[in-house]
């Protein structure tokens, strides 16, 4: 349809060596068109725990990601 979509999120975890490694959180899931020929779908959880959870959990945020995990 032409607009820009973000299409994974994902965490940096990590280096090894020069290389940065990630794991992604979500994913899109692309669905179908609307009649406007407008791309529709949405983010699904991988499962995967986030890296940084012990972070979230200090700032009191770990049930609410894990409720959207």
């Amino acid at each position: 349809d032409g607009s820009r979509k973000v299409m994974q999120i994902s965490e940096i975890v990590g280096m090894e060596g020069d290389v940065i490694t990630t794991q992604d959180l979500f994913l899109y899931k692309f669905e179908g068109e609307d009649k406007d020929g407008i791309l529709e779908g949405e983010f699904e959880p991988t499962g995967i725990r986030p890296h940084f959870l012990p972070r979230a959990q200090y700032f009191g945020l770990d049930r609410a990601l894990l409720e959207v995990m």
